[in-house]
C-alpha cells in the first residue's frame, strides 16, 4: 500500500459548518446569540451575532491514511447600538467582548467532542488551539462593536 489517503477514507467536512455546529452545541454561547451564527455577514442582522471565517485548512499529515484536518478559523462577534434593546448610543463593546470571552473559555477547555451539522454530517473535533485571544476591532463609523478570536481546529469526519 502506498502513501496518502485510501479510496475508502471519508474526507473532513467543511470546517465552517463543523465550527458552527460546535458553537451551537454550547449553551453558554447560544444563551447570548441564540442561533445567530453564520458563515457570512447577514444583510439585516439582529445583534449580537457571530460570523465564522475559514482562513485556510489542510490535512494534518498528508501521508497518513487518516484524513485529519487542521483549520485556521476566526470567529467575529458583533454587537451594536441597534442590537438587542436598541438603547445604546455607542457600539456595544462590552457585549461583544463578553461573548468572545465565552468562546475563548469554551475553546480553551474543550476536549474531544463529536458534533453533528444541520445537514446531519458528523465530525470529531480533537481540540482547539487558541491562536489569537479575543481582540477588539475598532470601526466606530459603522456603530457596531467587533471582537474576534482565532483558533486552529483539529478534526475529522466520523460516522
Amino acid at each position: 500500500m502506498g502513501f496518502g489517503i485510501n479510496d475508502n477514507a471519508n474526507m473532513p467536512p467543511d470546517p465552517e459548518i463543523v465550527l458552527r455546529a460546535w458553537l451551537l452545541s454550547k449553551t453558554s454561547i447560544t444563551d447570548e446569540v441564540s442561533t445567530r451564527i453564520s458563515t457570512r455577514l447577514p444583510s439585516s442582522p439582529t445583534l449580537p451575532f457571530i460570523v465564522i471565517t475559514n482562513n485556510g485548512n489542510s490535512l494534518l499529515d498528508p501521508a497518513s491514511q487518516s484524513a485529519v484536518n487542521i483549520a485556521d478559523m476566526t470567529m467575529i462577534v458583533y454587537a451594536g447600538r441597534w442590537g438587542s434593546d436598541g438603547t445604546k448610543s455607542e457600539p456595544d463593546f462590552t457585549t461583544a467582548s463578553n461573548i468572545a470571552q465565552i468562546i475563548f473559555k469554551e475553546a480553551f477547555t474543550e476536549g474531544q467532542i463529536e458534533v453533528t451539522t444541520g445537514s446531519g454530517v458528523k465530525a470529531l473535533i480533537y481540540d482547539f488551539e487558541v491562536q489569537v485571544a479575543p481582540t477588539r476591532v475598532e470601526q466606530r463609523d459603522i456603530q457596531v462593536a467587533q471582537f474576534q478570536i482565532s483558533v486552529a481546529m483539529t478534526y475529522r469526519y466520523t460516522e
